[in-house]
């Protein structure tokens, strides 16, 4: 069995003044080899539960579980067995699980004895995954430690360990020059590097230092305004609907004018809602005529709930449509009401791919919901007459994108 070597910059880890961990930086920082590590060693000590967890995991593939394996393998550990979906210490019963938080509370919840839980990729999990998962990982001296390189200024782990901080928090701020150092680092990763340092210096900051992507390069969606509560003489144009059920979120919204400006505030944002929960749910409003803008993907849907006698159409759609939209979207004014939760925490993360030269893609980033996102633009799109629509995209700047466009949008 070969020696499990730790670089001393996480030793604080094998500190017990701590309940929950941020380990973050640039990628190539060893964060997650040294936790993967650290949590066979304490599996080796004694008899612990390990969950792990990422906010994403739609199969075991997905998961941490291929890294420990590899790890166990490496090191011939050969205590530990391994099977499709967990690992288990035959000699202390040590046991590893594999699990994700996106739209699974009840299944996260109902876990049972977790001593320390990891959580992969922090940078896309939600406020929600959090309350969700901090409660339930509560045995004595139980620990959470979470990995992550950072996306934006707020992501939501961020915000809360390192900005607002919390009781009994470590910090761990490690980037490449860590692999440098203990010779972890492969010569081709180096010249990358250094390539992206000379030549891409924004990403090179954040792929390597672990900088949240400027607002400029990245987000979609700048300097939305927020509001109490949509005001009295505000007008109402639009409902809008994207359709989801067992896996995604159905959002709706409406859209008001006020002031020059367009007020969007969350109606609903629930799964598993059939098209008579949805029809239902709208013709209960105030002002129930009011014309509703529904994802055209779904026609069956839209004629169905049509037929409970709610005034819905489908969006307009075609070649460069998302595109389109939101460049559309970006040239007025934008208010949110502040209890439009999910509508925030969308705008806060909606953000374009960038590719590997930095380069930003004309396709959305699917990293995180866009439910919201998207009716919104399904509804801003419809007050726009169709006659001005191709008068107005000659009229918009030509924007900084690589020419790649992802043509099942």
């Amino acid at each position: 069995m070969k020696t499990i070597e730790i670089p001393k910059e996480f030793k604080r880890l094998f500190d017990n003044d701590w309940r929950e961990a941020a380990i973050y930086g640039g990628r190539y920082s060893l964060k997650s080899h040294t936790v993967a590590r650290y949590l066979l060693i304490k599996a080796r000590e004694s008899k612990i539960r390990v969950g792990c967890f990422r906010e994403f995991q739609n199969s075991i593939a997905e998961s941490s579980h291929q890294l420990l394996s590899d790890l166990i393998k490496e090191y011939e550990l050969n205590d530990f067995k391994i099977t499709d979906n967990s690992i288990v210490n035959t000699i202390n019963g040590s046991d590893f699980l594999f699990k994700g938080l996106y739209l699974n509370e009840q299944s996260v919840k109902s876990i049972e004895g977790i001593d320390i839980g990891w959580v992969e990729e922090a940078q896309t999990v939600s406020e929600k995954s959090i309350e969700v998962l901090t409660p339930t990982i509560r045995n004595k001296n139980s620990k959470i430690i979470f990995t992550y390189n950072r996306i934006a200024e707020e992501d939501p782990i961020h915000k809360r360990l390192v900005i607002e901080g919390r009781p009994n928090t470590l910090k761990i701020n490690v980037n490449y020059d860590i692999a440098l150092k203990y010779g972890f680092l492969p010569e081709a990763v180096l010249s990358e590097i250094e390539d992206d340092k000379k030549f891409r210096p924004n990403l090179y900051k954040h792929k390597w230092l672990g900088e949240p992507e400027s607002l400029g390069e990245g987000k979609i969606y700048n300097s939305w305004q927020k509001i109490d509560g949509v005001p009295q003489e505000a007008r109402l144009e639009r409902r809008y609907v994207d359709f989801g059920y067992s896996i995604d979120q159905t959002a709706i919204g409406e859209i008001y004018y006020w002031n020059g400006a367009y007020v969007i505030n969350e109606l609903l944002y629930q799964k598993g809602l059939s098209n008579k929960n949805i029809a239902d749910f709208l013709v209960n409003l105030d002002n129930p005529k009011m014309l509703v803008i529904a994802d055209s993907a779904e026609p069956k849907s839209i004629d169905e709930i049509r037929s409970f006698g709610v005034n819905m159409l489908p969006c307009e759609k075609g070649k460069d449509s998302v595109n389109y939209g939101i460049q559309l979207v970006k040239g007025l004014k934008m208010i949110a009401t502040s209890k439009s939760n999910n509508i925030w925490k969308e705008y806060n993360n909606y953000y374009w791919k960038i590719d590997r030269e930095g380069g930003i893609l004309k396709v959305e980033d699917p990293k995180c919901p866009n439910h919201h996102m998207s009716g919104i633009r399904y509804g801003i799109c419809s007050l726009v007459p169709v006659m001005r629509k191709s008068e107005y995209i000659k009229s918009l700047p030509s924007p900084a994108f690589k020419t790649r466009v992802n043509p099942a949008l």
